[in-house]
């Protein structure tokens, strides 16, 4: 195998402790894999960011010799250590759980009949994330005032958020306490926390070094029960590629104080469009003072091409957008074309048609009594459920209204239509669609790129300000599907 420069220094560095920022396609698993390999006398625990980045490290390792090498999730180390087995575990607390709980402890401790606001439960839960995901312990003032400082509330909620501290930290306690107990469900966060909590657990993982992959989009929690390991550690990710601050995700790469190697070849596409890449983005990185980009593509290569003329239709192509609304608008245009349909992260998990669609077609239809979704019968007309997802910034909602608006009757019979084009093979697909965040690890040979993503009037809007963060997060997003291609690419004009 032939390394680049980059590569060598890294797999040969005598240092014990580092990071690695490393672009996309940069071969960051292989190098990391090599290292473990040039170091057999070293017990290592790779830290995968999910499952299915696990699995796929599993299928590569079998190129590997690597006895001392053991691949796992750090959700599924602390499942395992805090024996969360015995928790009823959920993606996502449910909103009327909440509300009962808090009206049964108002009334049996305070002897009071306090019916909490939908919105006071949506903050409430976005607290209970926060706090799970957070390396502070107290739950008490500061972490109210870490909590608003990472957030992005409406005026409403923020004046819920200041009128209420003392509730919200009450009801915070109750409902770890609840989650704990087995009262209620526990969300998969909150056994993580229980890890980092418990010392004795979470003190010494008995290795002498961990690698951290996409060490961009880590919580602090995460970044804490690493750090208190008592051996050598390795952080690798992607700077440009950090976007999943809505989930309160951190970037280690910037917080963690240690010496830096890069990996800035991509083996993905050619260098010509790497150093246009460049340049583009960069262009707009700088309107937001941000850090620029250096890429670099294969040299000696056949080029990667961008524009409509150099996609060849007849081949499978995939469709990336920002947003799943976006994506929507792209498969309706191909539901009478008898094409194969495939769906990174499979069809189910678009929310294109669930109970939750179902219920808010109701709503807007006003057949109230068909609603099955607890949380959208407290909602009298579509308008209510609008300004609530916009009070409370819950995009999922408002992805699915825009849909219902724009499409009307009609969502049955473009559900109807994708499931008979549907296919579970990526292989066998004409089609392949997907959005910027589930295409992330991902690698295509023909790309689409929608043209719902940031633009230069967004960047410079001081009427509707997005902040420093939001900003470079949008500008990742534009990266990471931008950066997914092969041999050619529609890329969207953020001009």
């Amino acid at each position: 195998m032939i390394l680049t420069y980059e590569q060598e220094k890294i797999v040969n560095s005598s240092l014990q402790s580092f990071k690695i920022n490393a672009v996309a396609g940069s071969g960051k698993t292989t190098t990391l894999l090599l290292y473990a390999e040039k170091n057999p006398q070293l017990k290592i625990l790779y830290l995968a960011y999910n499952k299915s980045l696990q699995v796929a490290l599993n299928e590569k390792l079998k190129e590997f010799h690597l006895p001392n090498l053991h691949i796992s999730t750090i959700h599924s180390l602390a499942y395992n250590k805090t024996k969360a087995y015995n928790y009823k575990l959920v993606a996502d607390l449910k909103t009327t759980i909440l509300e009962k709980l808090i009206v049964e402890f108002e009334f049996s401790k305070n002897s009071k009949n306090i019916y909490p606001s939908l919105e006071y439960i949506s903050l409430l839960k976005s607290l209970v994330n926060f706090y799970c995901n957070s390396n502070l312990i107290e739950l008490d003032l500061k972490l109210l005032e870490e909590f608003t400082k990472q957030s992005d509330f409406s005026a409403k909620i923020l004046d819920i958020l200041k009128s209420k501290q003392k509730n919200l930290l009450e009801h915070l306690k109750l409902i770890l306490s609840s989650m704990k107990l087995g009262k209620i469900e526990a969300i998969h966060d909150f056994y993580l926390k229980m890890f980092f909590l418990n010392k004795k657990a979470s003190f010494d993982l008995n290795y002498d070094l961990i690698f951290v992959d996409e060490a961009q989009d880590i919580s602090d929690v995460m970044i804490a029960i690493v750090e208190k390991q008592p051996c050598n550690k390795i952080y690798v990710g992607d700077s440009f590629q950090q976007i999943y601050s809505f989930r309160y995700a951190s970037n280690a790469l910037a917080k963690i104080d240690l010496p830096s190697y890069n990996l800035t070849h991509s083996f993905r596409f050619s260098n010509s469009y790497a150093k246009f890449l460049e340049k583009y983005l960069n262009s707009f990185y700088e309107l937001n003072n941000s850090k620029n980009l250096v890429l670099n593509g294969l040299e000696n290569s056949v080029e990667t091409k961008i524009g409509t003329e150099n996609i060849d239709f007849r081949e499978q192509f995939t469709i990336i957008s920002r947003t799943t609304f976006g994506l929507i608008k792209e498969i309706v245009k191909y539901l009478h074309s008898n094409k194969k349909l495939f769906f990174e992260g499979g069809y189910n998990s678009y929310s294109f048609m669930n109970q939750t669609v179902y219920s808010i077609f109701y709503l807007k239809n006003r057949k109230n009594e068909k609603i099955t979704i607890d949380e959208i019968k407290n909602f009298d007309t579509i308008f209510e459920l609008e300004t609530f997802a916009k009070e409370t910034k819950n995009q999922d909602y408002l992805n699915i209204i825009r849909f219902i608006n724009s499409y009307g009757d009609n969502i049955f019979e473009i559900n109807k239509k994708i499931k008979e084009q549907l296919v579970t093979n990526k292989d066998e697909a004409d089609i392949i669609f997907t959005t910027s965040h589930k295409a992330k690890g991902m690698e295509y040979n023909q790309v689409v790129m929608v043209d719902d993503f940031i633009t230069k009037k967004d960047i410079l809007n001081t009427k509707r300000a997005l902040s420093f963060n939001q900003i470079n997060e949008e500008l990742n997003i534009f990266y990471v599907a931008s950066t997914r291609v092969k041999k050619a690419i529609i890329l969207t004009n953020l001009e």
